[in-house]
């Protein structure tokens, strides 16, 4: 835990615990396997009557059918030694090797879904198809996303829809309902992007993933997301 919360180096808790550096090692992939495992349970999509009844009014009057507010966040990680590697994890975005992750929360602000992490490179959309969260829809779910995400395909294959700011295309400016439906998205989805911040408190995640911590950064990031829920509700 005080790994997770100081992103203390496994040389500084030999150290203070008196152990040997391997020990350390050993105890913590097994423990982050363990909690992620017990806590990533607890990620879960409430039933639709939960959501609705602990739905914000804005979500209530606009959006009722809102089950989902989702987002992308990325975590930077060593730069792979195969250029294979490199070229799969390297994130255009960010100008960098990341891992990707999807995350979802409900309108109420709570923690409802999150995937692996995925190489840098993967596409909102890739990363919508492969995570599993199409498989947790119903039909007319409605899920609220930003405009990089371009799913309208998918959503409709499960009977679900998407609600994301509108787009200029060849027009000049938005109308005034245009306008006015950008705006009240703009001003729920920030609360996914909080959520992320949150998540990012954690400062085991301030410095990069090593590629001999690759394989266990999705059990890091799915204990983090889990453990969000724990604190204050983030929609008051």
């Amino acid at each position: 835990l005080m790994k997770l919360r100081l992103g203390l180096f496994n040389r500084d808790l030999c150290y203070r615990f008196k152990l040997s550096e391997s020990t350390v090692s050993v105890i913590f992939r097994t423990w982050m396997r363990f909690i992620s495992r017990e806590l990533g349970a607890l990620i879960r999509l409430p039933p639709r009557e939960v959501i609705k009844l602990h739905m914000l009014s804005l979500f209530k009057e606009y959006f009722p059918e809102t089950v989902l507010i989702i987002d992308c966040t990325e975590i930077e990680m060593e730069r792979p030694s195969a250029l294979d590697n490199q070229s799969a994890c390297y994130s255009s975005y960010k100008s960098r090797t990341t891992m990707k992750s999807l995350v979802g929360i409900t309108p109420s602000g709570v923690v409802a879904f999150v995937s692996e992490l995925y190489p840098g490179s993967i596409s909102d959309k890739e990363i919508t198809s492969k995570s599993g969260l199409l498989d947790m829809l119903q039909q007319g779910d409605q899920i609220m996303a930003d405009k990089g995400f371009l799913i309208q395909d998918d959503l409709a294959a499960v009977g679900a829809s998407l609600v994301m700011p509108e787009f200029l295309q060849v027009k000049k400016q938005f109308t005034k309902e245009e306008a006015e439906k950008n705006k009240k998205v703009a001003c729920l989805r920030v609360h996914v992007e909080s959520c992320m911040e949150r998540i990012k408190n954690w400062h085991i995640i301030d410095k990069k993933i090593s590629v001999t911590s690759a394989s266990l950064a999705s059990d890091i990031f799915t204990t983090l997301t889990a453990l969000t829920n724990f604190q204050p509700p983030l929609i008051q």
